[in-house]
């Protein structure tokens, strides 16, 4: 179960970091076309933070699950 839970996160994360356009359009919900164009910038930055982030999160979740499996039993 934490493998999938880390996998999903990493696959949100490289989709925020990759488009992070796309991933402020779906997540969003029409905030970024309301923005003027000085604060878009700085509103795509943060979505492409949060993707290296959750990718990061997953990334060593999955390692943390993997290797120390058997001292968390």
């Amino acid at each position: 179960m934490n493998l999938v839970l880390s996998g999903v996160a990493m696959a949100f994360g490289v989709f925020a970091a990759v488009s992070p356009v796309r991933a402020a359009n779906v997540w969003a919900a029409g905030r970024l076309d309301r923005l003027v164009p000085e604060r878009r910038s700085r509103f795509l930055l943060c979505y492409r933070l949060l993707g290296v982030s959750l990718f990061l999160g997953g990334l060593l979740f999955a390692v943390d699950s993997i290797l120390f499996s058997n001292l968390h039993r």
